[in-house]
C-alpha cells in the first residue's frame, strides 16, 4: 500500500516565477555580474541598520511566527550536527551570532565566521552582554572574505551552516574549504532551501532589493561538489515540518488501529511537499567518531576483582580493582575532556537510599577502550565515615564525564559493594 501511494504522488507544485517574466532575476548571472567586494558591501549594509534590539538579535525567539519555523529547523540542524561538550566547533555566516553563543551554552568552543564585519559587530555586542558569566562553553567572532575561512587546517570538530550556504558565491570551493578545516571523522551539517529557491517570490524580493545571492541548494550537485572535496556521500534528514491536528478521539484510534488509508494520503502528500522547503543535511569527512562524548550507544560490564581496606593519605580507603568490557558502540576515551570514562562510585546508606552521588572515581587507564575490549580499574577511594557504621554500601557504575552514568542510558548493570565484603 505504501509503495503504491508513493507512486501515485505528483510532485509538489511551488509558487515560482520564470524566467520570461520581465522583472525575473537569473541568480547565475547575478553571481557573475557581483563581484566579491560587491557581495560584501551588500551584506555588510544589510546588517548595518540593525541594532542589538533589532529582531535578528533575539534569534531564535525573534516573534511568534518566525520563531516557530526556526526552532523546528534548528532542532533538526543540531541534530545533523552531532555536537558534544567540548567539540571546537564552527558556524559559518553567523549573521548575529545568535547560534554560536547557543553552542557555547551547550559546552562547545564555538567560533562564529560571517563575510560582513557590521554582522559580526552585533555578534560581539551580544557576546559582551553576556560578560562576567560563566557558561560551559566559549565563543568568538571573526570576519573572513567569503573564501579562506581564518582557521588552521584540520581544527574544528563540527560545522554547521544554518541557513547560510545558498549565500555563497561558488559552492564548490567553499565545500572544499569546510573540508580543510574540519579534523578526519568531523562532519559538516546544513539545513538549506531547495532547488527552486532563487525563483521564489521572496528570493527574487530579496535579490532585486538587496542585490544578495538567493542560490539554489541541488542536491545532485552538492553531492558532486562533496565527493570531489574529500566529503563523504551527504546525508538527508527528513522529518515533518509542521504536525497534523488530530482529536483525541481520532489519536486514540491511529495509536491503536494504525492510520487510515486516506489519511496516510494525506500525510505523504504533506512530508513530499515539506521535502525541499527546508533540506537538512550532514556530510562527513573520512570515517565518523562514535567514542563516549555522545551518551548513546554507551554500555558495559563490571566484574568485581578485588575490594581491601588500604592506606589514602593520612586515613583509610577502599582500594578497587574491577574489570569493565566495553559492551556498547562507542569507544571510550580516557582523555580529561568531557566524555572520559572513569568506574564512578555511589554511597548508599542501608535503605538504599544515595547518600552522594559521586562520592568516588577511579580514573580509566591510559589508551582507548573499543567496543569488545576489557580494561581494569585500579584505584581508591575514602573510607566512608563513620568507618564503625556496618550499614552502608558502594555502588559502582561507569561514567562518561560531564555526558551520562552508563546505567543511565544503556544496558549496564550496577555493582553493589556492601561494606561486608570488603576484605580487612
Amino acid at each position: 500500500m505504501l509503495k503504491s501511494l508513493i507512486k501515485n504522488l505528483k510532485p509538489p507544485v511551488q509558487q515560482s516565477l520564470r524566467a520570461s517574466d520581465p522583472d525575473f532575476i537569473d541568480v547565475k548571472r547575478l553571481i557573475a555580474e557581483l563581484s566579491d567586494d560587491d557581495l560584501m558591501a551588500s551584506a555588510d549594509a544589510y546588517f548595518q541598520s540593525m541594532t542589538l534590539g533589532s529582531e535578528q538579535c533575539r534569534k531564535p525567539f525573534s516573534n511568534p511566527n518566525d520563531s516557530v519555523h526556526l526552532t523546528r529547523h534548528l532542532s533538526l540542524v543540531l541534530e545533523a550536527a552531532d555536537v558534544f561538550r567540548g567539540a571546537r566547533v564552527l558556524e559559518v555566516g553567523c549573521g548575529t551570532g545568535w547560534l554560536t553563543l547557543g553552542l557555547a551554552q551547550m559546552g562547545c568552543d564555538a567560533v562564529g565566521v560571517d563575510i560582513s564585519p557590521a554582522a559580526i559587530g552585533l555578534a560581539q555586542g551580544l557576546l559582551d552582554r553576556c560578560a562576567g558569566e560563566k557558561t560551559p562553553g566559549q565563543a568568538a567572532f571573526t570576519a573572513y572574505d567569503g573564501k579562506t575561512l581564518p582557521l588552521p587546517d584540520a581544527s574544528v570538530d563540527r560545522l554547521i551552516c544554518y541557513d547560510a550556504f545558498h549565500h555563497v558565491r561558488d559552492q564548490a570551493a567553499t565545500l572544499k574549504e569546510f573540508a580543510r578545516v574540519l579534523k578526519d571523522g568531523g562532519r559538516a551539517a546544513f539545513l538549506e532551501p531547495g532547488p527552486h529557491h532563487s525563483k521564489t517570490p521572496m528570493s527574487q524580493a530579496e535579490m532585486a532589493r538587496h542585490k544578495v545571492i538567493e542560490n539554489d541548494v541541488v542536491m545532485a550537485e552538492v553531492t558532486a561538489h562533496a565527493l570531489a572535496a574529500g566529503f563523504d556521500q551527504p546525508q538527508m534528514l527528513v522529518q515533518f515540518q509542521q504536525p497534523f491536528t488530530l482529536s483525541v478521539e481520532e489519536f486514540g484510534a491511529w495509536a491503536e488501529q494504525g492510520i487510515p488509508r486516506e489519511r496516510g494520503e494525506a500525510l505523504l502528500r504533506t512530508l513530499q511537499q515539506q521535502m525541499t522547503n527546508g533540506q537538512c543535511f550532514f556530510l562527513y569527512k573520512g570515517q565518523p567518531t562514535r567514542d563516549s562524548r555522545r551518551a548513546d550507544g554507551l554500555a558495559g560490564r563490571l566484574e568485581l576483582v578485588s575490594a581491601r581496606h588500604a592506606p589514602l593519605g593520612a586515613g583509610r580507603g577502599i582500594h578497587l580493582e574491577v574489570r569493565a568490557t566495553n559492551t556498547g558502540s562507542r569507544d571510550w576515551i580516557s582523555a580529561k575532556v568531557p566524555g572520559q570514562v572513569n568506574l564512578g562510585v555511589h554511597l548508599l546508606a542501608a535503605d538504599g537510599s544515595l547518600l552522594n552521588n559521586n562520592f568516588g572515581r577511579v580514573r580509566l587507564p591510559g589508551g582507548t577502550v573499543a567496543a569488545g575490549q576489557s580494561v581494569v580499574f585500579s584505584g581508591t577511594v575514602p573510607l566512608p565515615q563513620p568507618a564503625g557504621d556496618a550499614g552502608w554500601r558502594l555502588r559502582l557504575d561507569l561514567v562518561a564525564e560531564l555526558v551520562a552514568w552508563f546505567s543511565d542510558v544503556g544496558k549496564t548493570h550496577c555493582l553493589d559493594l556492601p561494606r561486608s565484603d570488603i576484605a580487612g
